[in-house]
């Protein structure tokens, strides 16, 4: 499985790291994991690291996960998504497209430069 998670109850958070070549099902079950998390555990904020990750799905299969997947399983709206892009030029193109595409529907991604940064959005609500 070339993504990874642990759970943080105390800060309400998730850690997720992708690493490899990332399909379009692998997009899909993660995202769906990490929805019944939110369910079933009520951890409603993630920080992504995919700094090791290459896309090997199309802009569609991402740009279906806000637009389709997170209404579909009814994710929690009020949750935050912080993501540390990754190294590779082409995946960290289609991951700010994800980041524009949720905000544009008004989810709550952003793409941070540092983990820093990241954690400090979630953990204490901040934007920059």
């Amino acid at each position: 499985m070339p993504w990874a998670y642990k759970c943080i109850p105390t800060l309400q958070m998730v850690e997720v790291e992708y690493s490899g070549e990332i399909t379009a099902r692998d997009l899909h079950e993660s995202t769906s994991k990490f929805i019944s998390l939110e369910k079933e555990k009520g951890l409603n904020k993630f920080l992504v690291d995919t700094t090791d990750m290459k896309l090997a799905s199309s802009y569609i299969d991402v740009y279906d996960l806000p637009t389709k997947q997170y209404l579909e399983e009814q994710a929690d709206r009020q949750g935050r998504v912080a993501i540390i892009p990754p190294d590779c030029a082409k995946t960290r193109d289609a991951v700010r497209f994800y980041e524009d595409v949720c905000r544009n529907r008004g989810w709550m991604v952003q793409v941070f430069s540092n983990r820093q940064e990241a954690e400090a959005w979630l953990t204490g609500g901040r934007s920059s």
